[in-house]
């Protein structure tokens, strides 16, 4: 009965789990897409950067930019996407903090605002962007071009209009 136990507490003590409650295998699944995690989390910081033309130009990939702007932010700051970019070294643990500030900076723009109107008269957007481009450039992001390798877009009709370079 003792040996039997001590097995059982072995086999306990091997199922490791982080902080948010995954395992280790379960965590190598999130691993596999951090590649995508990643895309995402630097493309909602670029979109940020873009002025209201430049955001406008991303209909035909965003379909509702203005939305996509903010949901594509929520996406990325999921907690175990957020944190397995960072698990994965793609971006120094360092700025973690810095882009936490950013998200709440977000969260906190007064719903009347969100209009295109304001993208590029309001003071709230106008310093979004600015923190958005030093946030990049400080984690090392030269470009502000959109990637858009996971994106697929498909029309009223299924047709696939168009398909990024890590699409299946």
């Amino acid at each position: 009965m003792k040996q039997s136990n001590r097995k059982k507490n072995t086999q306990n003590s091997e199922v490791k789990v982080d902080a948010m409650g995954f395992t280790k295998s379960k965590l190598n699944e999130y691993d596999k897409s951090v590649g995508f995690y990643y895309t995402n989390l630097i493309n909602s910081l670029i979109l940020y950067t873009y002025n209201e033309k430049q955001l406008d130009k991303m209909a035909p990939i965003l379909i509702d930019p203005l939305t996509e702007l903010y949901e594509e932010l929520d996406y990325a700051f999921t907690p175990v996407l957020f944190e397995t970019v960072f698990r994965n070294k793609l971006i120094d643990n360092q700025f973690k903090n810095e882009l936490h500030k950013f998200k709440t900076m977000v969260n906190e723009i007064p719903n009347e605002i969100w209009d295109w109107k304001y993208l590029d008269k309001h003071e709230t957007w106008v310093k979004i962007r600015s923190e958005a481009d030093k946030l990049l450039n400080n984690i090392g992001i030269e470009t502000r071009d959109y990637n858009n390798d996971y994106t697929k877009v498909v029309s009223n009709t299924g047709e696939v209009l168009f398909k990024g370079n890590k699409m299946d």
